[in-house]
């Protein structure tokens, strides 16, 4: 990935103000954290968890009085930087950003922790709907065109995404399903990779969510045919939802802050009432959100960790259904 295509991607993040830890807030209120505060981010710099935790961490450094520092730990669908912060000391200065990929990994990958008992969940921060996106050039003008395409030709087309585990692996799985089709699926090593891959014709289309694809999109590289949700995305008035056309197709992606399992109590509330501050009354974040295709969610802790538990379930009977071995 270039220089300038990187920039773009981080665009709408590198809006944000710049803002610098403010030791004396924090402080007033406990001597935690003594320290800077890491965020693991398990995927490659510009994909969704990235572009969305780096903007949190800049507004999370002067509410917590300490650097806030993020570090990508990419590979195997986000399960090796998942697994770093599972077996980081407990006391809220190594936490995970991660989407719903810790609960996909677990219905197709035999993993080195548990993701309901190895981590605390602190907070919820945003949804997202998934987006499918094709190749400026290729010949599926609709979301229509795509699926009759794929029928004309079983097994041709290529979908990718990062890794068996990934949420875009999912989503794709599930538009299978639902639109009754063969493709193959690509492992690559973040999204990132598998977008590039689509928009150099080498597959056929991704899964994806906007605030990964956007720059590719805007670019003219990428060309948005269909949106997996209830209804429209304000971030794209123009694109139609699968249900618009013809296919019962929803699926979208959650991002999340978690800990090491045994964090105390009072560190897991303090950093979800600041990442809540920054999701409920900073309008610049929520804007910002707005522009990747995301929106604010706060959850408590308690039923963010139901919220997970459930989803464990979820993914692991889709799996089932669409034959997925756990490797």
């Amino acid at each position: 990935m270039t220089d300038t295509t990187r920039r773009s991607i981080l665009a709408s993040a590198a809006a944000l103000p710049a803002l610098t830890a403010l030791p004396g807030a924090a402080r007033a209120q406990g001597v935690w954290p003594e320290r800077p505060v890491r965020i693991v981010v398990p995927f490659p710099p510009g994909g969704s968890n990235d572009i969305l935790g780096r903007a949190l961490a800049e507004r999370l450094a002067p509410r917590l009085g300490q650097p806030v520092v993020i570090e990508n730990r990419s590979g195997a669908g986000g399960s090796i930087g998942a697994d770093v912060v599972a077996n980081s000391t407990p006391d809220g200065c190594s936490l995970l950003f991660i989407s719903s990929s810790l609960t996909t990994n677990a219905a197709t990958q035999q993993l080195p922790y548990n993701p309901a008992t190895d981590f605390t969940a602190v907070a919820q921060v945003a949804v997202a709907p998934m987006i499918v996106v094709v190749n400026r050039d290729f010949e599926a003008q609709t979301f229509q065109d795509l699926f009759r395409i794929a029928r004309e030709r079983p097994g041709r087309l290529r979908f990718g995404g990062a890794g068996p585990g990934d949420t875009s692996f999912f989503a794709g799985e599930l538009l299978k399903m639902a639109a009754n089709i063969d493709m193959e699926a690509v492992a690559y090593r973040g999204i990132v990779d598998a977008q590039n891959d689509v928009a150099g014709g080498r597959i056929e289309l991704v899964v994806t969510t906007l605030a990964s694809a956007r720059a590719l999109i805007d670019a003219g590289r990428l060309r948005v045919v269909a949106v997996a949700a209830e209804q429209r995305d304000a971030a794209l008035p123009d694109v139609p939802t699968a249900r618009e056309a013809g296919l019962d197709y929803v699926t979208g992606v959650w991002f999340g802050v978690f800990g090491p399992a045994r964090m105390p109590p009072a560190v897991t509330a303090r950093l979800n009432a600041e990442i809540g501050q920054v999701l409920t009354n900073d309008a610049g974040y929520r804007e910002f959100l707005t522009r990747v295709g995301a929106t604010a969610a706060p959850l408590s802790p308690e039923a963010f960790q139901a919220k997970l538990v459930a989803e464990v379930q979820r993914w692991t009977d889709v799996a089932r259904r669409a034959g997925v071995a756990i490797r």
